[in-house]
């Protein structure tokens, strides 16, 4: 269950790198006005970027077939437990995984790995906020052909919002800091990874699933309404293959003049394989001192996520 060869590159490329972007001039340096407007930008993108994921989130989770893998607990616990939105939901199992990242790497945990409380609480307010909008005009009970077009559709805004997201280039999401917590802890590959949580985080929407809907009489049923499986579906693994098929293109067109306009350079080369683990050591060395509390980036850029 991945997003796609080309999305975990990019991912993993960013992680490489993220120490190292523009603008990097001390913790307490005055900015420039020009400076000032770059970060603006990127907030601007960032935010965006995370709105249109919640978009797509909820335009996905109104077909009830499932959602994207790292939003499929939270999604399952909003059913099972409607007293609590799913926004609530997202927020305190995005805490969570803050706490994994914790015990896996113990005394290498970062304390500015705590500020992507910030972006899971912005997300969880906004898919509250998309799952209320489309609800005035998407209706309860679905056509299958209306299901198809959703998932499809919400496929590309996800991909639209990661692009946008991971090009701000700010705060990690907790789900994107377990995977590199597990990169640095293991030493495998971040795509890798990033398989090995979004295969974890479905199993356990699965299983809790299993437990909260077991005495339905089905297993699983068409309008994804009934039966002991629901929250979890084909657009669960449809948005995970597809999200980075359909960010190939999306980069390819606009990552350049997007990165000139955020950071007002070119984009660095992509990291040449074989160096990954030189490039991020020096990287992290050059974490602490360089980067800003009021944005501290985390050694990904993520997804949905």
């Amino acid at each position: 269950m991945q997003e796609g060869s080309f999305c975990m590159q990019e991912r993993e490329s960013k992680m490489q790198n993220a120490s190292a972007g523009a603008e990097k001039k001390g913790l307490f340096t005055k900015p420039t006005k020009r400076q000032a407007v770059l970060f603006a930008r990127r907030v601007v993108a960032y935010v965006l970027g995370m709105f249109l994921i919640a978009c797509g989130v909820s335009m996905s989770r109104s077909t009830n077939w499932g959602i994207s893998p790292v939003n499929s607990i939270p999604n399952v616990l909003s059913l099972a437990l409607p007293e609590i939105s799913m926004g609530l939901w997202v927020i305190i199992v995005f805490a969570c995984f803050i706490l994994v990242q914790l015990a896996i790497l113990g005394r290498q945990f970062k304390w500015y790995y705590i500020f992507q409380l910030v972006s899971s609480t912005l997300f969880g307010f906004l898919v509250d906020g998309t799952n209320a909008l489309f609800g005035l005009f998407l209706p309860a009970e679905q056509a299958v052909w209306l299901k198809i077009l959703l998932i499809a559709a919400s496929t590309v805004v996800i991909a639209c919002g990661i692009f946008l997201y991971l090009e701000g280039g700010l705060i990690n999401m907790p789900g994107e800091g377990v995977t590199v917590a597990l990169s640095k802890r293991t030493g495998l590959k971040v795509s890798t990874c990033k398989i090995i949580f979004d295969v974890s985080v479905v199993l356990i929407a699965c299983i809790l699933s299993l437990i909260f809907f077991r005495g339905s009489d089905v297993f699983w049923t068409l309008d994804g309404t009934e039966g002991m499986l629901r929250g979890v579906g084909i657009g669960t693994v449809v948005i995970a293959v597809f999200v980075g098929v359909v960010m190939k293109p999306i980069t390819h067109f606009f990552k350049r003049p997007l990165h000139r306009f955020l950071y007002g350079e070119e984009p660095a080369a992509p990291a040449v394989q074989g160096e990954p683990a030189k490039q991020e050591a020096s990287a992290e060395q050059e974490a602490p001192a360089e980067q800003s509390p009021a944005a501290p980036q985390a050694e990904a850029a993520p997804a949905e996520e």
